[in-house]
């Protein structure tokens, strides 16, 4: 299932990083979520990206928006990639990128690496907006943080 702006995100459920499960159709109580893919926990990109995310998590709270990272990564390496940079959001296990192959997201690197996705999604699931970019982190807050801004 290959996913575009206007579709709806398909439900699902995940565990987090306290062995929680996050179900998108119970759960999923906001405005607008961001649901943003990455590599792995702990690497220079990914832990640039969620700090980023991280330092703007209030900006995105004026817009009741939720921040969620996934990755394939499990329950004790989100607990501490969480505890290490105080991260303000869930971060969920998608064991064996289930869901990153369900949605036929994109590698990067040649295909050695799970691609870097960001998505805004509203209270309906539809996918506002989407963002891919592997070597700037940055650029997924501040794209995200602009569309909204233009769009509220």
């Amino acid at each position: 299932m290959n996913v575009d702006i206007g579709d709806v995100f398909p439900d699902f459920i995940l565990n987090d990083e306290n062995g929680d499960e996050f179900d998108l159709k119970r759960d999923f109580t906001n405005s607008y979520m961001i649901l943003y893919f990455y590599p792995k926990d702990e690497t220079p990109g990914c832990t640039k990206q969620a700090c980023y995310f991280k330092d703007f998590y209030q900006d995105f709270k004026t817009f009741d928006c939720e921040i969620i990272g996934l990755s394939s990564d499990n329950k004790n390496s989100h607990e501490k990639f969480k505890n290490n940079y105080n991260l303000p959001f869930k971060l969920l296990s998608d064991n064996n990128s289930r869901l990153r192959k369900e949605l036929k997201l994109p590698k990067d690197f040649f295909g050695l690496s799970p691609g870097r996705i960001t998505f805004l999604i509203d209270k309906n699931k539809e996918i506002l907006f989407i963002y891919r970019s592997s070597l700037n982190m940055k650029s997924h807050i501040n794209s995200v943080l602009k569309y909204l801004k233009k769009n509220n």
